[in-house]
């Protein structure tokens, strides 16, 4: 873990100015910068917007990332934080000549018959020029940033400083502490920056939708890719945000869309997961293609299970497995009341039963569910919170391409034909074939571990261990009384002690009065500690060793690790 480093503290100063600006200057006052705290009318999430918008490109990246994570942030932040826009300023087309032929190892004429100028968009990380390759084919070269990760990772070490000063005083939203949120962050934009990982995503993604007529993904050449440099099929065609709503061919790619979406949740266990309208086009034949894969997900065959569970549950309104299939899926720190949790599941699906998509309000999406799955200390993994998050955008667009439809009865074909999947007789043989092999090695290894199970307990070498909430309070005040006790005897004693010592008053040799000085400090002694036992006594539940030894660590290491 990162410690606060004396080189960080011009920055975090900076950080604590923007902060007050926008309004949060109790955060300034965490870092230590006394900052004017401005007042303003704009609501939260905006200002939440605003603020990581002034503070630079890093804070940005991380608003982007965090827009689609419903599990950590509350709706209304995550509608503005997905309006971030990078604004980056263009990298002078030198410079990213440089890094190509860098990274190529050749110069760019042995590449490329012609290579445009003039970037057509240009972000935090990279940025996107237009090409020929030398047969002709017309090509988008994305091209990473000179010096992005070293700047990346410095603005990481300030994340982290601010998240460790704001650990335990700051109360987040969701179930993540700051640290884990930065985290978080750090595992999204460093995954980013690898332009093979997404140039592997593109190709997979493409491969799974082959046999899908009217989807696709643009072709990547990878012979020309490497970890700063990704070279993909120039698409021809119009952003799916172009399309006119109630239109037919609205319809047609929203249809589209939606197949694809159920083939990536059900079918292929790899789905896209950012694919708001900016990330998908609508070619010249109708074909609907999916753009930038930096951030993808996949599916476990266990997670498959779960969200057909969910999917199926929603359609035909079974609250039930709903509740079961998402309290399977997450992690619990606390017991979960089910069944007032299938009654907030029950809430929801009655507002999508029978209404169609223009007369569900807005806030309508699969993020309530995960709303609801945090209030009740149910933690989802990160995938379904991504999945949430991307359905809820896929729910956006149709809002507007089908607004007279009746979702729920528009996706009732897909999940008869996922149930009669499922039950397929060789699906279901091959399912019965490994449960009884997985019985088998069960049942084989049975009487061994019984044995061993038997012996140690023989021997003595089990140890069972209860855990009481209720006794371990009962022990910490069994503790305090003692402490207590123990005080107040010591001081008690002293104090008795000393007092004797000063009753003669009887003048040593030499003319000093030895034992009334000594019996003067045993009194002061007993007045000390009759002191910390009122001090124990009054803040007792507020004092936390541990807490106190973590504080006393962190300040010797931001002294020795400036000396180092």
């Amino acid at each position: 873990m990162a410690h606060i480093s004396v080189h960080d503290l011009p920055r975090l100063r900076d950080v604590a100015l923007v902060l007050g600006k926008h309004g949060f200057g109790e955060v300034g006052r965490l870092i230590g910068v006394d900052t004017v705290t401005s007042a303003s009318d704009k609501p939260f999430a905006r200002r939440v917007r605003l603020a990581l918008a002034d503070l630079g490109p890093t804070f940005i990246k991380l608003g982007q990332v965090l827009s689609v994570r419903p599990d950590i942030l509350p709706q209304d932040v995550l509608d503005e934080l997905a309006q971030l826009q990078d604004n980056a300023p263009t990298v002078p087309v030198a410079q990213v000549r440089q890094v190509i032929e860098e990274e190529l190892r050749a110069p760019l004429e042995d590449f490329f018959l012609e290579f445009q100028d003039e970037p057509v968009a240009s972000a935090s990380i990279a940025q996107v020029h237009l090409a020929k390759l030398r047969d002709g084919t017309e090509v988008a070269v994305k091209v990473q940033r000179p010096s992005v990760e070293k700047t990346l990772r410095s603005d990481l070490h300030i994340l982290y400083s601010l998240a460790q000063l704001a650990e335990g005083q700051i109360n987040f939203p969701g179930l993540y502490t700051p640290r884990e949120i930065v985290q978080e962050f750090e595992s999204a934009v460093f995954t980013e920056l690898d332009f093979l990982q997404e140039a592997a995503a593109a190709e997979r993604f493409r491969g799974n939708h082959r046999d899908v007529k009217g989807v696709t993904a643009p072709r990547i050449h990878k012979e020309f890719c490497t970890r700063r440099v990704l070279v993909m099929e120039f698409m021809h065609g119009a952003r799916l945000n172009s399309l006119r709503g109630g239109t037919e061919a609205g319809r047609a790619a929203m249809r589209k869309l939606i197949e694809s979406w159920y083939l990536q949740l059900f079918e292929h266990g790899f789905f896209h997961g950012d694919p708001h309208p900016g990330n998908i086009m609508v070619l010249e034949d109708g074909t609907v293609c999916f753009l930038d894969f930096g951030l993808t997900g996949m599916l476990t065959a266990e997670m498959q299970e779960l969200m057909v569970q969910v999917f199926t549950g929603l359609v035909f309104r079974d609250a039930e497995t709903v509740s079961l299939a998402i309290y399977r899926a997450g992690a619990t720190r606390d017991r979960v009341d089910l069944k007032a949790f299938r009654g907030e599941i029950q809430r929801l699906m009655q507002k999508y039963d029978g209404a169609s998509l223009a007369k569900l309000s807005e806030s309508s999406s699969l993020t309530e569910f995960i709303d609801v799955a945090g209030r009740y200390n149910v933690q989802l993994p990160r995938e379904f919170a991504v999945i949430a998050r991307a359905t809820s955008i896929i729910d956006g667009i149709a809002r507007r391409l089908l607004p007279d439809v009746d979702i729920v009865a528009e996706v009732r074909p897909l999940a008869q034909r996922l149930l009669t999947s499922r039950m397929d007789p060789q699906r279901l043989g091959a399912e019965a074939f490994r449960v009884m092999q997985q019985a088998q090695v069960a049942f084989r290894d049975l009487p061994t571990q019984t044995n061993q199970l038997l012996l140690d307990l023989e021997r003595g070498q089990i140890t069972i261990t209860t855990r009481d909430p209720d006794a371990e309070a009962l022990r910490i005040e069994i503790r305090h009384a003692a402490i207590r006790m123990s005080l107040a005897l010591c001081a008690l004693a002293l104090a008795g002690a000393g007092s004797i010592l000063i009753a003669p008053w009887n003048p040593s040799p030499w003319g000093i009065p030895l034992l009334a000085i000594a019996g003067s400090v045993v009194c002061v002694l007993a007045g000390v500690i009759f002191l910390g036992l009122v001090i124990h006594w009054l803040f007792a539940t507020r004092f936390h060793p541990r807490e106190w030894r973590r504080r006393i660590a962190a300040v010797i290491r931001f002294f020795v690790g400036e000396v180092l």
